[in-house]
């Protein structure tokens, strides 16, 4: 099996070999994943969906995938991190879907819980995109990104434009394990000038504040919610070439 971890479960749960195997299988040929649907993949693989997500939880409680919560357009069905959908709101006020453009609202959105590529995950890339649901890869389709691209030029440049630029290409530099270094991501941000997240903003009065903070154990909750912050800008960037360039 290509995961070590799934041969383990296998023989600790006979009755899911099956299953696990379908999974290990199916988890190589995608090479990535950033949003996985429990029940989706479960009728891509005809098999039972009681099994299939036993077989996802066992597999995030491995590292292999991460559990998480996610925001899903209740249109499109295009999925965003919960996590990242509340820096949005914090940091702009609003979050559009980047397939559809509908703004998302309470009632334009549920909350589902999916899975992603774990720190276990053998070989691929990670890539920090979002995945619309026959996108068993997890990449965005190159149709669905001009849509949304092509459905916001008559906005202009957003006021925080500049500075979500200045902060993709600050963190560029320390490569796809930039959250291993967050300390020094939040100095190298101070140093560029870029502008502090609103949730620190009554806490720190610079980055070199939140390198400090997020510095050491036990500050999981910080860093998660700095990382979050950082993620949305370097998406942001990501999927607004148009608003960014210049």
């Amino acid at each position: 099996m290509f995961f070590t971890e799934c041969a383990r479960l296998a023989e600790q749960h006979p009755d899911l070999a099956g299953v696990l195997e379908k999974l290990d299988c199916q988890l190589r040929a995608m090479g990535t994943a950033e949003v996985i649907r429990a029940d989706d993949l479960a009728s891509y693989l005809t098999s039972d969906p009681n099994q299939m997500r036993s077989a996802l939880d066992m597999f995030a409680q491995a590292g292999v995938l991460d559990r998480v919560e996610m925001i899903e357009c209740t249109h499109c069905q295009m999925a965003v991190l919960r996590s990242e959908y509340q820096v949005a709101l914090e940091e702009d006020d609003e979050y559009r879907c980047t397939s559809c453009d509908r703004q998302f609202t309470d009632r334009t959105v549920q909350i589902i819980t999916a899975y992603r590529r774990g720190e276990k995950w053998r070989g691929g890339s990670s890539p920090e995109t979002l995945s619309p649901p026959n996108s068993l890869a997890g990449i965005v389709s190159p149709a669905a990104v001009g849509v949304a691209q092509a459905s916001r030029r008559g906005r202009g440049f957003p006021a925080n434009a500049s500075d979500h630029r200045k902060v993709a290409t600050a963190v560029a530099g320390f490569g796809e394990g930039w959250m291993e270094k967050l300390p020094d991501v939040c100095r190298e941000l101070h140093r560029v000038g870029a502008a502090l997240p609103t949730y620190w903003r009554e806490i720190v009065e610079t980055w070199e504040g939140i390198a400090d903070a997020v510095d050491g154990a036990g500050k999981s909750a910080d860093r998660e919610k700095t990382s979050a912050h950082i993620r949305y800008r370097i998406n942001w960037v990501r999927r607004h070439p148009l608003n960014t360039a210049g």
